[in-house]
């Protein structure tokens, strides 16, 4: 099992966090923009390095050899500024060649730190815990996957979610990389263009040096009131291909 978890608590316990009373009393309060004014805006697929409290409801099509449809509800609470959990539960219904399976995914549950905070950058950290608690089509495995997300300001309005972790699926015995890019940027108003990518490598196991790869082209638009609609096409970007094309959609909720 390689879940390398001495680099990822030396990297959270290097990191300059401030005061404890930043940790544990500092009360959450939802952060917009960076102190030069650049928003700080989620991605579709890509963690946020940003602890909030909001509610996402997530639609995901992917086009393929079976067509999946993918609803997720991700809560994302924050206990104080620094400290806070993500909760992630999906619905899969999957059309394979005219034969219907449904069912409910994993529950994930993932506590997260912000370990550094600086403006114009945002360094969290997070254990992703999937418990067994899907049906037999779509669920019932148990994996574990510490990682970094982190925020870039990148000046002129852009900006870069970025992640990193190592998962290892317990029943299957197999670990793999995954990671993440997003680029943000404001065009007008309440709309942002996110260009995205996202992948894994297979680090062991009998797929071991498999790699896979996905682009995403999106818009987001901010509707008022903590309220949010997104849209974006995905596609393919590695060969033998996952799908052939793909759709997400959705709306957010800042609470």
């Amino acid at each position: 099992m390689k879940l390398h978890f001495p680099l990822f608590f030396a990297l959270s316990a290097a990191a300059p966090v401030g005061a404890a009373e930043n940790w544990f009393g500092e009360p959450f309060e939802h952060v917009h923009a960076s102190a030069s004014g650049t928003p700080i805006l989620h991605s579709f697929d890509v963690e946020p390095a940003l602890t909030g409290r909001d509610l996402f409801l997530t639609y995901h099509f992917h086009k393929g050899d079976a067509d999946e449809h993918e609803f997720e509800a991700e809560l994302e609470w924050a206990f104080t500024r620094r400290l806070g959990v993500i909760l992630e539960l999906p619905y899969i219904l999957e059309d394979d060649g005219g034969e219907t399976h449904d069912g409910l995914g994993d529950l994930a549950i993932v506590p997260r730190a912000t370990v550094v905070e600086r403006d114009g950058f945002l360094l969290t950290a997070q254990v992703e815990i999937v418990t067994p608690t899907g049906s037999g089509d779509f669920g019932g495995e148990t994996a574990l996957a510490p990682g970094l997300a982190a925020w870039f300001d990148l000046g002129g309005g852009w900006s870069l979610n970025s992640q990193f972790g190592v998962e290892h699926v317990f029943d299957e015995d197999e670990t793999a990389l995954e990671y993440g890019f997003g680029l943000v940027r404001p065009l007008r108003d309440a709309l942002a263009l996110h260009l995205e990518v996202t992948g894994d490598v297979a680090l062991d196991g009998e797929a071991q040096g498999d790699a896979s790869a996905a682009g995403l082209v999106g818009l987001s638009y901010g509707l008022g009131h903590g309220f949010g609609l997104r849209l974006g096409y995905q596609f393919p970007l590695t060969s033998p291909r996952d799908f052939d094309s793909g759709l997400a959609a959705g709306m957010v909720w800042h609470f």
